[in-house]
């Protein structure tokens, strides 16, 4: 197994990127694709608009381009290591996709509460940004429909909470990866 694949899902703002960044400091000789690198352009045809809102559904797997990262994904796996690496990947709709959720070898899914999901989103500015009810109409009830859509068809999904502090989320993070390929060093 020259690769070692981490899939990272959950909510937004339930501390993916956050994870993935510093498993990328620990194991500096990994690979980290993110989702959110590949969603369409603003003015894409393909985006849904939500009625009432007049705004682009951005929590539907057709607002990412699945196939360029599908073909990322395949891309650096075909890569031949000397050693052991990790690939890093994380989005929130990533167990949506087989293809993406058949490369991992291990699932995690941060899981977060409305109220602190809402409280985190709040902190953050977005491009574009979010509309009024835009959170409470789309974002909560979208990924409430993903987790059981992804959970539906994965069976092998690993939660973990998303409200734990980073170094906690990290260290249990590095343990199963050390327990799984029997190497500290794997990145």
């Amino acid at each position: 197994m020259p690769w070692f694949v981490l899939g990272l899902c959950g909510v937004t703002n339930s501390g993916k990127t956050t994870t993935a960044s510093r498993l990328k400091e620990l194991y500096p000789n990994s690979v980290h694709i993110k989702q959110d690198d590949y969603f369409l352009a603003e003015d894409d045809p393909r985006h849904v608009i939500i009625q009432g809102l007049n705004h682009q559904n951005w929590e539907l797997i057709t607002s990412v381009d699945m196939d360029k990262m599908v073909e990322d994904i395949v891309g650096t796996l075909a890569m031949d290591p000397p050693e052991l690496r990790l690939l890093i990947l994380d989005g929130f709709l990533l167990f949506a996709d087989p293809r993406t959720a058949s490369a991992c070898h291990l699932k995690i899914y941060l899981e977060l509460d409305y109220e602190t999901c809402r409280a985190r989103r709040n902190q953050r500015t977005y491009d574009p940004p979010d509309v009024p009810g835009y959170f409470d109409q789309v974002v909560w009830p979208e990924a409430e429909n993903a987790k059981h859509f992804m959970f539906s068809k994965n069976s092998d999904i690993v939660v973990l909470d998303g409200k734990l502090p980073e170094h906690v989320i990290v260290d249990i993070l590095k343990k199963i990866i050390k327990r799984l390929v029997g190497r500290e060093d794997a990145g």
